[in-house]
């Protein structure tokens, strides 16, 4: 009897292509950081719209900015606090490259809080890309991990130098 090279590549091709939709569910990849569950502090949905930008996403932005305006307002005294809920009114858009460019003065807020708070900074980094906003450059705050620019998203996602948080910052 003889078996046709088809049928003996079936099982292969169809796995192979399985494998391959198994990873286009649009949830965060091995690679990814996952935001933090929400815990009321500005810290996760600041995370949370990181991580949406770089997915090159605008769902869920103004829900996520809402949480950042009122864990902010709960925190107006601290460092950073005043630039994040000036930030996070227009962060919210459907517009990404406005949401990318509230993003970054949100960040700028961001890292004057963590560089004000050591404690915070456990299991975070702090990340710089030279290239993003036409050579000018931002800064953002992610968990540890590989680096996921929300300024660039699937065009330049892993662009990005890890910082110390003691150094000093590159002006973007």
């Amino acid at each position: 009897m003889m078996v046709s090279t088809t049928s003996r590549w079936a099982p292969i091709f169809v796995a192979a292509i399985a494998v391959a939709v198994a990873g286009c569910d649009g949830k965060p990849k091995a690679d990814q950081p996952a935001a933090k569950a929400d815990d009321g502090s500005v810290l996760s949905p600041y995370l949370a719209i990181a991580e949406t930008l770089a997915q090159d996403s605008v769902e869920g932005l103004s829900e996520s900015a809402a949480r950042v305006t009122a864990a902010a307002k709960t925190q107006k005294t601290e460092a950073g606090m005043a630039v994040m809920l000036e930030s996070a009114g227009t962060v919210g858009t459907a517009d990404i490259a406005a949401a990318r460019t509230a993003f970054k003065t949100m960040s700028a807020g961001m890292i004057e809080y963590m560089r004000a708070h050591p404690d915070k900074q456990a299991g975070h980094i702090l990340v710089h890309c030279t290239m993003t906003f036409e050579g000018n450059g931002g800064r953002w705050v992610q968990p540890k991990g590989k680096v996921m620019n929300p300024y660039e998203g699937a065009m330049m996602l892993h662009c990005g130098d890890v910082l110390d948080w003691a150094a000093e910052l590159p002006e973007t």
